[in-house]
C-alpha cells in the first residue's frame, strides 16, 4: 500500500486544487488506517460468529468488529429507510437468500485466478430478498464445502456526464459496499490464503490440536530391578528410550508447525532432533539418574513451550497485502474442533503482552537448545543442597548439577528473572557465574519460604557413609526439615528390599521434599543412585518394621486433673487428709501375650508436675517405668492419649486410677479398643493410622528416639493461663451480658440450657430411642463442659466476633482464652451418657448424625454437677 507522506497547509483567500483537497484527506486517513494496523491490529476482534440452522436455510452472522491489513474497520450495517446511512446498533443478520457474485466492479486480487474470478456467492438479508432480481433461497447443496467471507467491496463510481456548474457530480464517489460471500473451501486454501501471509504464518490451531503432551514413564523399583545398580540402571534406561521415541515425535510436530513463528532455523532444527535421537546412546551407567532427569527436563520445556504457542499470533509490521478488503469468519463445518479458515485478531505488540509471549517461547527454545547442548556429567566436587521448588515450572526451579551454568544458560533458564536483568540471581550446585550477593552464593543461610524442596547433588561416585555425613552435617547447620538413609545393594539387600515394599512412591527425584526422607544407594561403598519418599521414617525402624498410631481418651479427664492438682493451692480440708500425688495402677501389660509385669505395679506423680505439665506428666512417668514397652504420648490439639507400638504387634494395657478411691473403675487399652471394667467404652474411643513379634532391644530403641521429654499441655507456656481461666469462667456467671441474653452459666437442668441445645438434644433422644428399637427407654445424662459453666454457645461466638477487638469483654476473653488452652473454636460440644443400654452397632446410624455436636458414652458419668435430660 502506498501513503501520501505529506499534506499542505492553507491560507485565507487560497484557491485550492482536487490534488491539494485529496491530499490532505488522504494524508490523515492514511495515518488512521496506519494507528489501527501497526498500534492495534488486524483480524476479526470480536463477534462475527456464523451459525446455519438445522433445515440449513438460515444463515446467521452476529455483529462483530475487525480490521482488515488495508486499516479498514469492519462491522455489520444495516439499510435505515430513506435514508443515505446505515446503522451498526444490531445484534445480527439473518440471510435466507443468495444470488451469485462477479466482483466486476472492485476486481479484488484475492478473488482472481489468473485473469478469472472464483465462483461466489453474495448472501441476502431476509428483509432484502427480492425474488424477481434473481434470489434464491439457501439450501445444504449451497452451504456445503464452503467458507463465510466478510468482503468490503470497494470501488470509486463512474462519473456522470456533466456539462453545466451547477451538476451534482461534483467529485467522483467511492462505493463502500460491505458484503457476506460465500467461497468454496478450496479456492479459499488454494487461491485466497495463498496471497495472505498473516493467515499461512498463524493458522496453528490443527498444529497445536495433534500436538502430544510429553510425559516421562517413572521408574518403580521393585524385587527384579533394584538388586543390582546394572539392573537399576537398565531400568532407567528402558524408560528413557520409551521417552526418547514420544519426543522425537513431538519436537517433529513442533518444528514443522512453529518454527516460523518461533524463528527456528532447519540447522538448530536437524540438531536438536538428532541429539533426542541419541538420549539413550551411551555405553556407561554412570549417572544415569541425571540422563533420565535430562530427559524430563526436555519434556516439562516442551509442555511450557507447547502451552504459550497459542498465544503467539502478534504482528508487528502486518504485511498490508494479506488480506486488505476481507475477513475469514470460519468453514460451515458443523464438527469444529478449532475455527477453521477464520481469521483471528493478531495484535500489535503494544497493546497487550503478546510480545512478551513470544519473548517467553524464544526463551523456552533457547533453553531447549542449551540444555542439550550443556549437559554434562564429569563435574561434581562435593556435596551440596540447593533450595528448590516441588512442582511449578522447570525456570523456577535450581539449575542442576549436571548442565554448565553458563551466562547463555542463565539467560535462558528463567524468562521472568532475566526480563528484570536478574538472571544471575538463579540458584544453583554451580555459583561461579551467579550474582555475589549472599543469598544466591549461600540460599540455605537464609529463609525462603516458597521453596519446598532440597536439591541434594555432589555424591555420586563419592564414599556412601561420607556422602551421608556430609548430607547430615548440612541437614543439621541449616536446621533442614529431612531424614537421610542409606542403603548398599550389596550389605542391605533384604532391608532394602523390605523397605521398598513400605515405601512404594520412593522415587529419584535429584532431591527430597521438605518433611521427606532423602534415601542414598551405594554399590561397593560408593554411591550409585539416590531416591527420595514425601514423609520421615523414623530412624528407630531402620528398616525394620511399620508402626501404627492409635489415640484414645485418657481416664481421668482434664477438669479432674486440673482441680486435683490445683487443690494443693487451696485450703486443706480437716476432715479429709487431700492427696499429694496423682497414683496409677498397672494391672496388667501384655504385647503379643508377653507379660511385662507379674504384679500389680503402682505408677505415683506427684501433684505438682500434673498442676505444671497434667497429662504429660503421666505419659512420662509411664514411659520411664515401662521403657520396654509401647510409647505413650498426649495430642494436646485433639486432647487424646497416643499408643505408638508395631503394626503388626498386639498389646494389653489395664489399669485405674487410684488417688482417692481404691475402687475405681478399670480401663483396659488395647489394639482392639477401649473397655471400661471390661465394657466397651465407647464406640469411636480408638482411632488409629499406620506409622514394625515384639522385641525388647526394637522398643527400648523406639523409646531413646521418639518418647517425649518435658511436653506439657500448653505447649510449654503455662503462665498462669488456667488461673485466669478459672477467673473468667466465675465472672461468666454474673456476667451483665450473658444474664440479659437469658442463659444459665451453671445449668443444673435441662431447662436451663439454651434454646438451640434443647432442640438438638430433643432431636437426639428421639433419633436414638427410634434406633434402639420399640419398647425401649434410654436415660440420658449431660455431663462435661455444659454442666461445669465453660460452655460456648452461638450467642457467645456472635458477640465475640463482633467485638473481638475489645480486650475488656470477659465473653470475648473468655472464647480467645478457650482457644489457646483447648484449641476449641466453635459450640461446645455435648458430652451424652447413656446410662442403662450397653453399645450396640444399633445405633452408630443415629450416632453418627449427630458426631459434631455431641459425644458419646456408654455407663454412668464421672462428674459431680451431671444432670438428666
Amino acid at each position: 500500500m502506498e501513503i501520501t507522506p505529506q499534506y499542505r497547509s492553507f491560507v485565507d483567500d487560497q484557491v485550492l486544487t482536487s490534488g491539494q483537497l485529496n491530499e490532505f484527506i488522504e494524508y490523515f486517513e492514511d495515518q488512521d488506517r496506519l494507528t489501527r494496523v501497526c498500534l492495534v491490529g488486524v483480524g476479526v476482534a470480536c463477534g462475527f460468529k456464523v451459525s446455519v440452522n438445522n433445515q440449513k436455510s438460515l444463515v446467521t452472522v452476529t455483529q462483530g468488529c475487525g480490521v482488515t491489513t488495508d486499516g479498514d474497520l469492519l462491522k455489520l450495517q444495516k439499510s435505515i429507510k430513506n435514508s443515505s446511512v446505515t446503522s451498526i446498533v444490531l445484534e445480527s443478520i439473518k440471510y435466507s437468500h443468495f444470488r451469485d457474485f462477479d466482483d466486476d466492479k472492485a476486481k479484488y486480487k484475492h478473488f482472481r485466478n489468473g485473469n478469472a474470478t472464483i465462483d461466489l456467492w453474495e448472501l441476502i438479508p431476509q428483509e432484502k430478498v427480492d425474488l424477481e432480481a434473481g434470489h434464491l433461497p439457501i439450501n445444504s447443496q449451497l452451504l456445503n464445502g464452503k467458507v463465510v467471507v466478510l468482503y468490503l467491496e470497494s470501488f470509486p463510481k463512474e462519473a456522470d456526464i456533466c456539462t453545466t456548474t451547477n451538476c451534482d457530480n461534483q467529485g467522483q464517489l467511492n462505493i463502500q459496499n460491505l458484503r457476506v460471500l460465500l467461497i468454496n473451501r478450496e479456492d479459499v486454501e488454494n487461491i485466497v490464503n495463498a496471497k495472505d501471509a498473516i493467515f499461512t504464518k498463524h493458522n496453528v490451531y490443527e498444529a497445536f490440536t495433534n500436538l502430544p503432551q510429553t510425559a516421562v514413564p517413572k521408574v518403580i523399583l521393585n524385587d527384579g530391578n533394584a538388586t543390582s545398580y546394572t539392573k537399576l540402571a537398565a531400568a532407567y534406561k528402558a524408560a528413557i528410550t520409551a521417552s526418547k521415541n514420544s519426543l522425537h515425535s513431538a519436537f517433529q510436530q513442533l518444528f514443522q508447525g512453529f518454527s516460523d513463528v518461533l524463528d527456528i532455523k532447519d540447522g538448530t532444527s536437524n540438531t536438536m532432533l538428532n541429539q533426542i535421537n541419541n538420549l539413550d546412546d551411551f555405553n556407561t551407567n554412570e549417572k544415569v539418574q541425571y540422563r533420565y532427569d535430562l530427559v524430563r527436563d526436555l519434556s516439562d520445556t516442551y509442555n511450557e513451550l507447547a502451552e504459550i504457542l497459542l498465544k503467539l499470533k502478534t504482528e508487528c509490521c502486518p504485511n498490508i497485502e494479506a488480506f486488505p478488503k476481507h475477513l475469514l469468519l470460519g468453514a460451515l463445518s458443523s464438527e469444529e474442533i478449532y475455527p477453521e479458515l477464520r481469521h483471528d485478531f493478531y495484535h500489535s505488540p503494544t497493546n497487550n503482552e503478546y510480545a512478551k509471549y513470544l519473548k517467553t517461547a524464544k526463551s523456552l527454545v533457547q533453553r531447549l537448545v542449551l540444555v542439550l547442548d550443556n549437559f554434562n556429567l564429569s563435574d561434581e566436587r562435593q556435596v551440596a543442597i540447593t533450595p528448590s521448588k516441588t512442582c511449578g515450572n522447570l525456570g523456577e526451579k535450581a539449575i542442576p548439577v549436571y548442565y554448565e551454568v553458563d551466562a547463555e544458560m542463565l539467560t535462558a533458564w528463567d524468562f521472568n528473572k532475566t526480563e528484570n536483568y536478574k538472571q544471575r540471581f538463579n540458584v544453583s550446585f554451580h555459583k561461579e557465574n551467579l550474582a555475589p550477593n549472599s543469598w544466591v552464593q549461600n540460599p540455605l543461610q537464609f529463609e525462603l519460604d516458597c521453596n519446598d524442596f532440597y536439591r541434594i547433588e555432589g555424591h555420586f561416585g563419592h564414599p556412601a557413609q561420607d556422602s551421608r555425613n556430609a548430607i547430615n552435617n548440612l541437614k543439621n547447620d541449616y536446621a533442614l526439615d529431612f531424614d537421610c538413609l542409606l542403603f548398599d545393594l550389596q550389605k542391605d539387600a533384604q532391608a532394602f528390599t523390605s523397605f521398598l515394599r513400605e515405601n512404594p512412591s520412593i522415587a529419584h527425584k535429584a532431591g527430597v521434599p521438605k518433611g521427606g526422607t532423602f534415601v542414598l544407594v551405594s554399590e561397593r561403598e560408593n554411591v550409585v543412585a539416590d531416591f527420595c519418599i514425601s514423609t520421615k521414617i523414623s530412624t528407630a525402624s531402620d528398616g525394620c518394621c511399620s508402626l501404627m498410631e492409635c489415640t484414645y481418651p485418657w481416664i481421668s479427664s482434664l477438669k479432674y486433673m486440673n482441680n486435683l492438682s490445683r487443690s494443693l493451692k487451696g485450703t486443706q480440708s480437716r476432715n479429709k487428709p487431700m492427696p499429694q500425688n496423682y497414683v496409677l495402677q498397672v494391672i496388667e501389660y501384655r504385647i503379643n501375650g508377653e507379660p511385662l509385669i507379674n504384679r500389680t505395679t503402682t505408677i505415683t506423680i506427684p501433684l505438682k508436675e500434673i498442676f505444671l505439665r497434667r497429662i504429660h506428666a503421666v505419659t512420662e512417668a509411664l514411659n520411664k517405668k515401662f521403657d520396654k514397652g509401647v510409647v505413650f504420648d498426649f495430642n494436646e490439639s485433639q486432647k487424646r492419649l497416643v499408643i505408638t507400638r508395631a503394626k503388626e504387634d498386639t498389646f494389653t494395657i489395664r489399669l485405674r486410677e487410684i488417688s482417692q478411691a481404691n475402687n475405681n473403675a478399670i480401663y483396659t487399652y488395647s489394639n482392639n479398643g477401649m473397655f471400661r471394667n471390661n465394657r466397651v467404652f465407647r464406640p469411636d474411643a480408638m482411632r488409629c493410622r499406620d506409622l514394625r513379634n515384639y522385641r525388647e532391644a526394637f522398643y527400648q530403641k523406639l523409646h531413646a528416639q521418639i518418647a517425649p521429654v518435658n511436653k506439657d499441655d500448653d505447649y510449654g507456656t503455662y503462665d498462669e493461663k488456667w488461673a485466669k481461666w478459672s477467673k473468667l469462667t466465675e465472672r461468666l456467671v454474673t456476667n451483665p451480658i450473658i444474664i440479659e441474653a437469658g442463659l444459665t452459666r451453671m445449668v443444673t437442668s435441662s431447662a436451663q440450657l439454651p434454646q438451640e441445645i434443647r432442640t438438638i438434644i430433643g432431636n437426639l433422644k428421639r433419633d436414638l430411642n427410634q434406633a434402639a428399637g420399640s419398647g425401649t427407654n434410654l436415660q440420658f445424662r449431660l455431663d462435661g463442659d455444659w454442666v461445669n459453666g465453660i460452655w460456648v454457645n452461638k450467642f457467645m461466638l456472635d458477640h465475640h466476633r463482633r467485638n473481638k477487638k475489645n480486650t475488656h469483654d470477659d465473653i470475648v476473653l473468655f472464647v480467645n482464652l478457650r482457644k489457646y488452652l483447648h484449641n476449641e473454636t466453635g459450640v461446645t460440644k455435648l458430652s451424652i451418657y447413656i446410662t442403662n443400654f450397653e453399645y450396640s452397632s444399633v445405633l452408630d446410624a443415629a450416632m453418627a448424625k449427630y458426631k459434631t455436636v455431641a459425644d458419646f458414652y456408654f455407663g454412668t458419668p464421672t462428674g459431680e454437677n451431671a444432670i438428666r435430660i
